[in-house]
């Protein structure tokens, strides 16, 4: 990025009527606020969490990529506070999705393939190898 581009995040919280009132343009004009409910929203994007870039059932981090936004749009939170609201991204594991392949073309087990299925099933319960940052199964593992 830039350096004119300002690092703002993960969390982010709407303006308040003070902030809104005191920008340039508005001059003395009043303000007559209403009940106003603000939610801070935050984000659980790689930009911002590096560290998450690994995947929850297999722990593989070389080869897992991100796979733009969750397609449920942002998820309702309880925060310490207030509630709040969570925006997250598609984990892709390439490793899962590539057992997931051979699992399903083959039927026939092999000797010590139950030993590897064992190490994964033990990591986590998951299926699958695309993982949304804001489930729930994601911060289980």
């Amino acid at each position: 990025l830039g350096i004119n581009v300002p690092l703002l995040g993960p969390r982010f919280v709407p303006p308040s009527y003070l902030h809104i009132q005191k920008r340039a343009g508005l001059g003395h004009q009043v303000l007559e606020p209403t009940t106003q409910y603000i939610k801070p929203l935050n984000v659980i994007h790689p930009f911002y969490y590096p560290q998450l870039a690994t995947c929850p059932r297999c722990g593989s981090d070389k080869e897992t990529s991100w796979e733009g936004w969750t397609s449920t749009g942002a998820r309702e939170l309880h925060g310490l506070i207030c509630k709040e609201t969570a925006l997250g991204a598609q984990l892709q594991c390439n490793i899962c999705k590539e057992s997931a392949k051979t699992k399903k073309g083959s039927t026939k087990n092999t000797p010590g393939d139950d030993d590897a299925g064992a190490q994964v099933s033990e990591t986590a319960d998951l299926e699958g190898y695309c993982f949304a940052t804001t489930s729930a199964a994601y911060w289980r593992t």
